[in-house]
């Protein structure tokens, strides 16, 4: 990647390249309207140099988008970013194949790395091995309580129709804690907040919080998951939805249009938080898919 200081020179070379450096290509002699041959070169020069002007300021246009696109990625303003860098390509793609330099190539190759980096091809599903060996050591205290409660917490999922692997929820939430409190007041093995909480016709108060009860708790987070799938139609955006808050993900959807979760974090329009959460659900998920089913 260019520094701010060579890419200001690459632009201005590109443009001057452009403007007078490109070989025109070789016409044979004509008459001017009135058979003078000089006057007939000279129109034919001026149409070229227009021509090369006309190009040097779309290379120009184009290179001031992809600086504005580069700074709006650094600043985390994603849209404006792709908008910019659109507009370059766009500009850039008005060139004819005979018309291009080394130089315009160059600047095609910028453009092409700016997309690169605003759509990296990196795996969202799968989480990386060291968040990997984390999350192992996360739920290796949790495989107890996990024994104890898998009976009665997923006779509670089927009898509100969701697939028992929902547990994974409570498992990525708290290892399946009934004490776990977060930081921001979320408490339980389904780490509801009050707000949610109440909806879900939970009580929480000083002395009575059945937020910490696994299987009050449970029957709530069984109802709430339930209303995220009807809404969604969709699991991986129901479990986006209970990590970032539903009304978030709704906005991102009406605002987008894109309704799948991939897509939408390969796009930077979920928080990273909620970019790893879905994945690691999921894979806890799976694992108890596994284990259910070699049991059977």
């Amino acid at each position: 990647m260019f520094g701010k200081k060579a890419y200001l020179t690459s632009v201005a070379m590109v443009a001057v390249t452009l403007a007078f450096g490109a070989p025109m290509r070789a016409q044979s002699p004509a008459a001017s309207p009135d058979g003078d041959p000089v006057a007939s070169a000279i129109e034919r020069i001026h149409s070229a140099v227009e021509r090369r002007a006309a190009i040097a300021d779309r290379v120009l246009a184009a290179s001031k988008l992809l600086s504005e696109s580069k700074v709006a990625r650094k600043e985390g303003e994603r849209e404006r970013a792709i908008s910019r860098l659109q507009q370059a390509e766009s500009l850039a793609n008005e060139i004819e194949p005979s018309e291009r330099s080394y130089l315009s190539d160059e600047l095609a190759r910028a453009i092409a790395m700016e997309r690169a980096a605003l759509a990296p091809s990196q795996p969202v599903i799968q989480a990386p091995a060291s968040d990997a060996q984390k999350f192992g050591a996360f739920l290796r205290p949790a495989l107890a309580r996990y024994s104890a409660y898998r009976e009665s917490l997923t006779r509670i999922l089927r009898e509100e129709n969701l697939p028992p692997e929902l547990l994974a929820v409570a498992m990525v939430e708290s290892g399946l804690n009934p004490q776990a409190l977060s930081p921001k007041g979320a408490r339980g093995i389904w780490q509801f907040m009050p707000a949610t909480a109440e909806r879900y016709g939970l009580a929480v108060g000083a002395t009575e919080d059945h937020r910490t009860n696994p299987e009050h708790s449970t029957r709530a987070a069984a109802r709430y998951l339930r209303d995220l799938y009807r809404q969604f139609d969709d699991w991986k955006l129901a479990l986006a939805a209970y990590n970032w808050g539903e009304d978030k993900v709704q906005r991102v959807i009406d605002r987008t249009g894109v309704r799948d979760f991939d897509e939408m974090a390969r796009r930077g329009l979920l928080p990273l938080e909620t970019r790893k959460y879905v994945p690691a659900v999921l894979s806890v998920w799976a694992q108890m898919n596994k284990g259910r089913t070699a049991s059977q």
